[in-house]
């Protein structure tokens, strides 16, 4: 395929089937989970961050078997044939020779001063690091999935709120008319109460926007597709209140404890070191046995086969490389210090989250009680009005500005056990914890 430029500047190249592969066809269809845990294990399965960090721990695994491989010998097998013809001063024909026939030879270094332990070393400590850094990918996943299924919870509580404002305004509307037609109200009161309807639906309106948003999020936060349905349904399980007993010193201890991203600063600065230890230990001799063992046939019948042998150790010394290797061993230093220094300055930061999680903890804990004392005060308001109204010793004003506060009431509470459940899973996250119920689960 000829792939033709934009003919003048700010043109769109237009040639996308030149790509030598198509993407896939939306998958459509609804998807079902039963439970939290079970949406949360899809989205580890199928995620892309899931994937890519476990290719990288795979990756540094084979590293590692490839570093640990220098503590074998090396056994190289050959075959040689080989056309010779010496050249005369005398004139004389001299016969062409073909040689060929198989050889071994082995290699193995006997001793290096600890070069290749460090190594080794150096290369497990890399290892331990992505796998800590994988363990956090795979928390971030956690933590995204619990707090878009959250909003997706709050939203879709805003949306019955609303859905049960919308109800309690057309019930008011309907007494509205009544009084009118029996001469009990004025005009402007059936206005009003309309009015107060039309702003309803479009709350309800903008909440069904905000709980679509809401599911695409979760979708992408599970590994779905946006064309795939979603069916939740399941049982809230809240978590235990917070006991007041706990001490923020006790979290922070366990987060510094648990928190993988910090533990894979601190086995990162133990790769630089054991860097530096292989960089040094380079610049001393190595001790080095070689062995060749071949057999050499001629094509020529009059000459015999032979056979070779040579077993031989050699000391190799570094005299001279320009500094190179001590430069190695200063810079593998410095990267210890400055990862050393990065697991101090991430220390303070997984101590700012927590402290912060802990007390969004506290107050998500202590709102959810103040805000049912809110709703049954609204409640009961609401109901008072409405009461006042229809015996027509109160207003219509009165009464709608106490289905208004009853609406808030309804929404705030609707988002209270949300924000509780949101504010542990930052807690968690901020631990380096994982839910119980995915722990107890496949993984």
């Amino acid at each position: 395929m000829t792939l033709d430029a934009p003919a003048r500047p700010g043109a769109f190249w237009r040639m996308p089937d030149a790509l030598p592969s198509r993407a896939a066809a939306p998958a459509r269809g609804s998807v079902r989970f039963d439970s939290l845990a079970a949406l949360t294990d899809h989205a580890l399965r199928t995620r892309a961050e899931s994937r890519a960090a476990w290719l990288e721990a795979e990756a540094e695994a084979a590293r590692l078997d490839a570093a640990s491989a220098a503590n074998w010998p090396t056994l190289t097998g050959q075959f040689n044939f080989t056309r010779s013809q010496a050249l005369s001063s005398s004139g004389a024909s001299v016969p062409v020779l073909h040689r060929y026939g198989p050889s071994l030879g082995l290699a193995y270094v006997l001793y290096d001063f600890g070069a290749r332990a460090a190594g080794i070393d150096a290369q497990r400590y890399q290892l331990i690091a992505t796998l800590l850094n994988n363990n956090r990918a795979l928390q971030d996943i956690v933590t995204g999935v619990e707090t878009a299924w959250f909003a997706v919870q709050a939203a879709r509580s805003q949306v019955a709120a609303q859905t049960q404002q919308l109800a309690a305004l057309g019930a008011s509307l309907d007494a509205v008319d009544v009084r009118v037609r029996g001469g009990l109200a004025a005009r402007a009161d059936a206005l009003r109460a309309r009015a107060a309807l039309a702003e309803a639906e479009l709350a309800r309106n903008a909440a069904a926007r905000d709980l679509g948003k809401a599911e695409a999020a979760l979708k992408q936060a599970a590994g779905i597709a946006q064309t795939q349905t979603l069916a939740l349904d399941w049982p809230n399980a809240l978590p235990p209140d917070l006991d007041a007993a706990t001490l923020l010193a006790d979290l922070l201890a366990e987060a510094e404890r648990q928190r993988p991203d910090l533990h894979a600063l601190r086995a990162a600065a133990l790769r630089a070191k054991s860097e530096a230890e292989r960089a040094r230990a380079s610049r001393w001799p190595s001790l080095a046995l070689a062995a060749n063992a071949g057999r050499t046939l001629f094509l020529e019948d009059e000459r015999s086969p032979s056979n070779t042998y040579n077993v031989g150790v050699t000391l190799s010394v570094p005299l001279f490389d320009g500094g190179r290797l001590a430069a190695d061993a200063r810079a593998a230093e410095r990267d210890a210090e400055r990862l050393a220094a990065a697991a101090d300055a991430q220390q303070q930061t997984v101590a700012l989250e927590v402290v912060q999680a802990f007390e969004d903890v506290r107050y998500a804990q202590s709102a959810r009680a103040g805000i049912t004392l809110q709703f049954d005060s609204a409640d009961e308001s609401a109901r008072a009005a409405e009461a006042r109204y229809k015996a027509g010793v109160g207003s219509l004003l009165e009464w709608l500005t106490a289905q208004a506060d009853l609406a808030r009431a309804r929404q705030a509470q609707a988002q209270a056990d949300s924000d509780w459940l949101a504010a542990f899973s930052r807690l968690n996250h901020a631990l380096g914890r994982l839910p119980a119920a995915l722990t107890e689960s496949s993984l």
